[in-house]
């Protein structure tokens, strides 16, 4: 009771000293910080000269509000610690840093999922949304919607599980890459028939060419002929008019004779100049008629050229199409199995570059399961009953961390490891202790079920650890993506202290997840080869 009234006094004197301080100027504040003795008011005066600094000194501020969240963290305030790398994430945003900004905001975020803090933790997405959608990076923005949307479902993730799938994707490529050199090979003897065509509607042209110059020639002959016919009548004339100058010294009978002749002779020329004519007009006629079957022979073939090579065109078009389709269809097939073998940022990689680089993750969580008596049990099981036991175990575990973001590492025999915090960057441990506990009531149910049956059944020890790994992908046929480093040595050493049934977690996981769960302090218990480490059971999840 006194303690309730202590803490209730403190929060009203906090409160009361945040109101005296909304008035006072920053340099007030400060030198009041540098007076003050207790920690809560160091809190609220550092959380105050942040928020008056953050319009004028963001960089100033944002240290600030850092100082403010290591205050509230160290007196268990757990909103004002939200709030506080919140406003921290915040001033680092109008500072223009970016990249800082959004290491603040995402642990603001699992802050505040710790903490049960929901509005903070949805606005902590909406800023992550928004630096993404700024710097233009479209994958890490939706990456963040559907954090949100998995934070308020509380019912998400990807699975993923490990094979040895490697020999029957390389052949499904070898296949595609066969497939895909046959296509090549028709598309360039369809190039090669589209040549031939082209020859061919070249070769018609000169034909045609010739056929109009051969007509050309025959019509600059007939023009000569009736060149020559139009001399031949000038020449007539010439003689009519000297034949009329001879009239003229002629007698009576001799110009009549004269003239009769004269008549005659105009007459033959008249007849010869309109046969000339219409020889002329025929011969027209029957050179335009041979050029307009020419032409319509040659447009003929060119359209039926040109049909022909429109069907070639759509039928290796929808060839091609098919083709695509096929192999698009494999591909997918293929992505599918690998990354039921990889993590989908490893799997991308791995496809672009042939190989994947080893990368270091700070704040990744492992988690061992190991079963307990496997040899016993062992032996009153065939093999093949074993082997399901287990495959039925393991899938069940599969399916419980695919809930939480975690990637399953690898299976050695009875035991199963996997890791969260690498290529989602799920810092936080408490989706781990999570699935551990899930897991554990899983194997609680089984036990009952098989214990009605008389039938034996499995006991299993966990262990958890927080801290840095080195993840990557071994292997030049059988690949495969695999942790090393001291956190998956202690988290091995937290299995193997742990008793059945239990979930054991390490000092560094239990501070991180602390508030969110019910604990069992074990104490310092030795562990091999790392000397005397502190250990606590986790017993059931806190509810808010």
């Amino acid at each position: 009771m006194f303690n309730h009234f202590a803490k209730v006094t403190a929060l009203l004197l906090s409160v009361c000293c945040s109101l005296s301080l909304t008035a006072q100027s920053v340099g007030e504040l400060e030198k009041k910080l540098d007076k003050s003795q207790s920690k809560s008011e160091k809190m609220n005066l550092c959380y105050q000269i942040a928020e008056k600094l953050i319009g004028s000194n963001a960089i100033k501020a944002a240290d600030y509000a850092h100082r403010a969240s290591l205050l509230a963290s160290e007196l268990g305030e757990k909103r004002r610690e939200a709030e506080s790398i919140y406003l921290s994430a915040d001033a680092l945003g109008r500072a223009r840093k970016n990249a800082d900004a959004a290491s603040r905001f995402n642990w603001a975020w699992n802050t505040s999922r710790n903490y049960g803090l929901r509005e903070i933790a949805l606005a902590s997405s909406e800023k992550l949304q928004e630096l993404a959608r700024k710097d233009g990076n479209t994958k890490e923005e939706l990456k963040w919607c559907k954090e949100t949307i998995t934070y308020l479902k509380e019912n998400t993730g990807r699975s993923a599980s490990g094979g040895d799938a490697n020999s029957r994707l390389s052949s499904q490529l070898s296949n595609l890459e066969s497939e895909n050199a046959r296509l090549k090979d028709e598309l360039a003897r369809l190039s090669g028939n589209s040549q031939a065509q082209a020859s061919n509607i070249k070769q018609t042209e000169e034909q045609f060419k010739l056929a109009n110059e051969r007509i050309q020639s025959e019509i600059s002959k007939k023009d000569m002929v009736i060149t020559d016919i139009a001399r031949k009548q000038l020449r007539s004339d010439s003689l009519v008019k000297a034949k009329v100058r001879l009239l003229a010294n002629m007698t009576q009978e001799q110009m009549a004779d004269s003239m009769m002749l004269a008549q005659q002779t105009s007459l033959i020329l008249a007849q010869d100049k309109k046969l000339a004519e219409a020889a002329l007009v025929t011969e027209k006629q029957s050179n335009i008629q041979r050029l307009l079957a020419a032409l319509t022979g040659f447009a003929i073939i060119l359209v039926g050229l040109f049909y022909a090579r429109y069907r070639a065109k759509r039928r290796t078009a929808n060839d091609l199409k098919e083709k695509n389709q096929v192999i698009e269809g494999e591909q997918k097939k293929s992505d599918a199995l690998l990354l039921n073998i990889l993590p989908p940022a490893i799997a991308q990689e791995l496809k672009s570059n042939n190989k994947v680089a080893a990368r270091k993750y700070e704040h990744a969580t492992v988690m061992f399961i190991d079963f307990t008596g496997f040899t016993h049990v062992s032996e009153l099981l065939t093999p093949e009953a074993l082997v399901d036991e287990l495959d039925f175990c393991f899938s069940n575990f599969d399916r419980i961390i695919s809930k939480y973001r975690i990637e399953k590492i690898k299976t050695v025999g009875d035991a199963y490891i996997c890791a969260s915090g690498l290529s989602d960057m799920n810092a936080s441990p408490s989706d781990m202790i999570k699935a551990a506990l899930e897991i554990q009531d899983f194997l609680l149910y089984l036990k009952a079920e098989r214990q009605s049956h008389n039938q034996p059944y499995f006991d299993a020890r966990c262990g958890i650890h927080t801290g840095p790994v080195v993840a990557g992908v071994v292997g030049a046929k059988k690949f495969a993506y695999d942790i090393w480093g001291d956190t998956v040595n202690i988290a091995a050493r937290m299995e193997e202290t742990c008793d059945p049934g239990k979930v054991n977690v390490s000092e560094t996981a239990y501070s991180i997840a602390k508030y969110e769960f019910e604990w069992m302090n074990r104490g310092k218990i030795a562990a091999k080869n790392k000397g005397m480490l502190d250990m606590y059971y986790v017993t059931s999840a806190k509810s808010y």
